[in-house]
């Protein structure tokens, strides 16, 4: 089975260039243009989405705000923020739980590496397998 990434991003050619890479990689695909959009089509989702690839600075719902909504209702949703503006030291502070993060610009393989490593990650309730009382 394919494991099914949910794509956010407000920018269309980021986000098809996005799709285009996870689905050469073997990727099952869904996208979503914005946060409301993200909740509507993972609410309407049948099959389990293994991982939301996220941009941090969006119109009306911001990446963190999207990831904790996700988290509230899937608390088992691996979260990989994106952004070419915040740092990740900046992006780990957002919201209550940490988050694993991609700077833009970033390749194909620094994408796809970046993702296996978050879903590839010890999991027990927080990315990269640290614990919500570390």
């Amino acid at each position: 089975m394919k494991e099914t990434i949910l794509v956010v991003e407000d920018g269309d050619a980021v986000r098809n260039l996005v799709c285009v890479m996870l689905v050469e990689n073997g990727y099952r695909v869904l996208e979503a243009r914005d946060g409301h959009h993200a909740l509507r089509v993972c609410e309407s989702q049948p099959q389990p989405i293994q991982l939301v690839l996220t941009d941090v600075v969006m119109p009306n719902m911001k990446g963190a705000e999207l990831a904790e909504r996700l988290r509230r209702a899937r608390p088992d949703l691996r979260i990989l923020l994106m952004s070419g503006y915040a740092e990740e030291p900046v992006v780990e502070r957002l919201g209550r739980d940490p988050v694993a993060f991609l700077p833009k610009p970033f390749t194909s393989v620094e994408l796809v590496e970046k993702i296996r490593q978050v879903l590839d990650a010890p999991w027990n309730g927080v990315p990269n397998g640290r614990r919500r009382d570390d």
